[in-house]
């Protein structure tokens, strides 16, 4: 078991010194745009690299972070230091000969935000990659691929119909995994067939069965990851291969919404907890879906005080986390919007507060004609407008 107890940054990018410990299992970090949460990835996952391309602040003349961790091979939490010198546009890399976390680099995991998955026809079928430490070094530092998700998926269903010489116990069992994934987001998408001349992937939606390609940008972001998830795990370990289930390694996605519908992206945080219930998952999010339904220990919120220090964000409640305020609270206190609703709107509210003040019932019922037309049908603020009002008569 890898576990990364915590980080500490100073001096990279917005971090002028910021001091994070995290919980074993899940961790969301969070926070208005520029808040660092993408640095504080990239530090994470760059941990684990020999090759770094993290930049110092630009106004410092040195930036560091450091981590501790956990090994199963090591009995006692360790620690290790970066230090980043150079600042540059397009700053050299940076060589840690002695990073001890290298060796630990198969077990590290990473998808930027670059994971769509395009259309490839394949005119044959070739076996698993081969991967050595060099290609997971350079994986944490640029992420996963998704080009080869496709035809790993087609080899395995292709040898799970062959009776003796087949798929081993653990392939058979991660493969079906896979196919229940296509399902996940939408019950009513289902992994139909492999198409024998083209090799491409056959889906049953409502509308008919569609190449697996057709699906929305969201739909293959999300299958990027999870399939992505098994299909590295089987290219990592061979011999002997393990269930996706028992992988308990470090996990890192940037914006586990990203292109996802509100609706999905909460569950795309339950999909994840499922699949991977002994693994240390890292990602960011600017949906407050997420935020709204995660455990409190999993929530990791920034902020900037009053002298612009990244620090963190204490809000949210220990117990509970955010599983009682609504979208728009969360995204006012934890993902640092000023305000949710347009100008216009605040504009005839202030017109229709001045006008209670001067009670001017032409005034205020000019601006609540407008108003009433803007809020939602249901919205109980229509009911207090009308009391409002009505108490200051009629301009009878």
């Amino acid at each position: 078991m890898l576990r990364i107890g915590g980080i500490q940054i100073k001096n990279i990018g917005a971090i002028q010194d910021l001091e994070l410990i995290f919980n074993n299992s899940f961790n969301i970090i969070c926070g208005k745009n520029g808040i660092g949460k993408t640095t504080i990835l990239d530090c994470l996952a760059q941990s684990f690299a020999q090759d770094s391309k993290i930049r110092r602040s630009a106004n410092s003349e040195q930036g560091k972070w450091g981590i501790s961790w956990f090994n199963n091979s090591i009995l006692t939490t360790q620690n290790y230091e970066f230090q980043v010198r150079d600042f540059e546009s397009n700053p050299r890399t940076r060589s840690f000969q002695n990073n001890p976390l290298i060796n630990l680099a198969e077990k590290v995991i990473v998808f930027k935000t670059q994971r769509d998955i395009l259309y490839s026809s394949l005119g044959a079928i070739s076996s698993d990659a081969q991967k050595e430490r060099a290609n997971y070094m350079q994986e944490v530092v640029q992420g996963m691929s998704s080009h080869d998700i496709k035809r790993w998926f087609i080899h395995r269903y292709l040898f799970s119909h062959v009776p003796e010489r087949g798929l081993t116990e653990t392939q058979s069992s991660n493969y079906d995994l896979a196919v229940s994934c296509f399902s996940k987001l939408n019950e009513q998408i289902l992994f139909n067939h492999v198409a024998s001349d083209s090799y491409d992937i056959m889906l049953d939606t409502p509308n008919g069965i569609i190449y697996f390609e057709y699906l929305s940008s969201g739909y293959k972001s999300c299958l990027a990851v999870i399939l992505g998830l098994i299909k590295e795990v089987e290219f990592r370990y061979k011999n002997p291969g393990i269930k996706v289930e028992d992988f308990d390694g470090i996990i890192i996605i940037d914006e586990i919404d990203l292109h996802l519908h509100p609706e999905w992206q909460a569950k795309m945080y339950l999909i994840l907890k499922e699949i991977l219930p002994n693994a240390q998952i890292f990602t960011s999010t600017h949906s407050p879906h997420v935020i709204q339904i995660a455990e409190s220990s999993e929530i990791i919120a920034l902020i900037a005080d009053e002298n612009g220090k990244v620090c963190r964000n204490n809000i949210v409640n220990e117990e509970y986390g955010c599983q009682g305020w609504t979208v728009e609270e969360i995204l006012k206190d934890v993902m640092g919007m000023t305000e949710t609703r347009t100008d216009l709107y605040t504009s005839m509210i202030n017109q229709f507060d001045d006008a209670m003040k001067e009670e001017s019932y032409q005034k205020a019922k000019q601006a609540y004609n407008v108003l009433s037309k803007m809020l939602h049908p249901e919205n109980s603020l229509n009911k207090i407008l009308q009391i409002q009002l009505a108490s200051l008569g009629s301009d009878d």
